[in-house]
């Protein structure tokens, strides 16, 4: 009688194991797998929010996907290789920050090849068959840090410029931006323009290189300072820290870094330009899981606007951007970008760290 009571049992094992195989999650490797390319860690946001941002807003919108983030560390071919190992391991979606968005068309047309979409994010990837882009307007980023400067210099004050990378486009839709409002100015003798130089890979030490090369040249005669991102802004205004001007002398910024804020804190930077990258993410999550599901990405995304890559209209998915300085740091700090107690560690108790 046991021992019948022991088959028994182990056929109603075995019956259950069958029955309920189906109901078994499918296995991580057969999820799909979903690559963003990210190209380098000199500037804060990439690493600091725009990973960890997307990994969540990717749970949130398509909670079965994998997701996995590269970092070239600004080496285009590096890009390339981890957008060709992408490919090779299966991918289904790249979200891809080119490095060179003329010479990042190989990975589109790779992608395009073997059915995989490529949404270039933050970033146009040109003459090659993008399938979405997301992104801030440039010119309008520009546009606000070029009236901050008009806004906050007198007459006949003196400006330096210090662009960003010249492999970036975007860093020529910010100088678009800023020069239709500085430009006539200068065109009228209203400001003077004492420095206009360009920044290799955005790289903060060498924007510091220029700010005291432009100092030891004018004699320290500078009234203000356009710099298209935080990280530029950092390696200025230690620049100017070294000559006592920091605080003294207004400078703009972009992407509302901790560090950013912080030094917005101390009064040395005057504002910076952000957009919610929570927001960014989102629109691209959404985008991702609708091409996973076979779907068309929702026209809302959009509101129509394309941006032409020399081949073709790319459906664009923008971000608004905003001019942030003491008064209205908080809005960063609700989008969840960062959070209030790692601003305010140590800083002076005003704008959001009053209480």
């Amino acid at each position: 009688m046991k021992l019948i009571n022991r088959w028994a049992y182990a056929g109603l094992a075995a019956l259950a194991i069958v029955s309920t195989a189906g109901m078994l999650p499918a296995r991580s490797e057969d999820a799909p797998l979903v690559v963003m390319l990210l190209p380098e860690n000199v500037t804060a946001r990439w690493e600091g929010q725009d990973k960890p941002m997307f990994t969540e807003a990717m749970k949130r919108a398509y909670p079965g996907a994998r997701v996995k983030v590269e970092n070239a560390l600004n080496d285009a071919s590096k890009q390339q290789a981890q957008a060709e190992a992408a490919l090779a391991s299966g991918a289904k979606v790249l979200v891809v920050t080119a490095i060179d968005q003329k010479g990042a068309a190989v990975i589109v047309n790779d992608a395009k090849r073997q059915g995989v979409p490529v949404i270039a994010y933050d970033r146009l990837i040109h003459n090659a068959p993008v399938a979405y882009y997301v992104s801030v307007d440039g010119v309008k980023i520009g546009e606000l840090q070029g009236q901050f400067i008009a806004d906050n210099t007198k007459e006949g004050g003196r400006i330096a410029i210090i662009n960003g990378s010249k492999l970036d486009d975007n860093a020529f839709l910010f100088r678009k931006g800023y020069m239709s409002v500085l430009q006539p100015l200068f065109d009228k003798k209203s400001r003077v323009l004492v420095a206009d130089p360009w920044v290799p890979l955005w790289d903060p030490s060498k924007a510091q290189a220029q700010m005291e090369q432009i100092l030891t040249a004018t004699n320290n005669g500078v009234d203000a300072v356009l710099s298209p991102n935080d990280g530029m802004a950092g390696g200025i205004i230690a620049a100017l820290d070294g000559q006592q001007l920091a605080g003294k002398v207004p400078v703009t910024g972009l992407d509302g870094t901790l560090n950013s804020l912080q030094l917005i804190l101390q009064g040395k930077q005057s504002m910076t330009v952000w957009r919610s990258l929570k927001d960014e993410s989102n629109k691209t999550a959404q985008i991702v899981a609708a091409l996973l599901k076979g779907e068309t990405p929702s026209a809302d995304l959009f509101g129509g606007a394309k941006m032409n890559n020399e081949m073709v209209d790319v459906p664009w998915a923008q971000v608004t951007p905003n001019v942030i300085t003491l008064d209205n740091m908080n809005l960063v700090i609700e989008d969840g970008a960062v959070t209030k107690e790692a601003v305010c560690k140590g800083m002076p108790r005003v704008g959001p760290c009053k209480q």
